[in-house]
């Protein structure tokens, strides 16, 4: 498995995103070569959702799961 610790976000949501899309890529390649096909899904959907606003940061500026502490 590769080392993706070592790049590790610093600030900025783009760079979250990059660092989960490279993170969720691993685990679902992982999911897959043990047979757990929905789980390695769910994580490529993961990644997919993480690589697209890491490549398009105001993609996620508005909207989004709720906060739970009723804002938005």
């Amino acid at each position: 498995m590769t080392e993706v610790s070592s790049s590790r976000p610093r600030g900025d949501p783009a760079s979250a995103a990059a660092y989960i899309a490279t993170f969720t890529a691993e685990l679902s390649r992982l999911a897959e070569s043990h047979g757990l096909t929905t789980l390695a899904y769910i994580l490529e959907m993961a990644r997919l959702e993480a690589k697209s606003l890491a490549d398009d940061p105001l993609a996620g500026s508005e909207g989004g799961l709720p906060r739970g502490d009723g804002r938005s």
